[in-house]
């Protein structure tokens, strides 16, 4: 049988590791703009297409959209938190620069506690840290905004 992911309790909480995920989305070198609420927080997303992974993932992220063809999930760290911290492969740490640098299809490790929301109690999983396995280097779409490409 496959392991998807790997749960343990310890004297600071649970914590589940999530080995050679499939990431995009990485905002980890910088806080952004929550969805809701207004919450600046740090983000990556992990991805798979394989079915039998995405039914596992669902034990831990209960929420998870599994679909026919790829399920994501967005792990999140509220920026007051602190930045999750980042290593190489080596398990050096990554420096803020080159945490930018972390492409969509960068294979990572991805460590995640949980937590339970302190009003309504509901369980939810925290993004601690990421060990990048397989750097994709992200590179900006450059292109320039063509007007006349959209004008019939």
């Amino acid at each position: 049988m496959t392991t998807f992911f790997e749960t343990r309790d310890t004297r600071e909480g649970t914590f589940t590791m999530v080995p050679n995920a499939h990431t995009e989305f990485a905002y980890v070198n910088k806080a952004k703009q929550g969805f809701m609420a207004n919450q600046m927080q740090f983000e990556i997303t992990i991805t798979t297409a394989d079915q039998d992974q995405a039914n596992g993932w669902k034990e831990v992220f209960s929420n998870l959209k599994v679909s026919e063809n790829v399920s994501r999930f967005t792990l999140k760290r509220p920026s007051f938190l602190g930045a999750p911290v980042v290593v190489n492969k080596d398990n050096s740490l990554m420096s803020m620069e080159d945490r930018a640098k972390i492409g969509n299809g960068s294979i990572c490790d991805v460590k995640v506690s949980h937590k339970k929301h302190p009003k309504t109690g509901t369980p939810y999983v925290c993004l601690e840290a990421i060990r990048v396995l397989e750097l994709v280097p992200f590179v900006p779409n450059n292109s320039s905004y063509d007007k006349k490409a959209f004008d019939f």
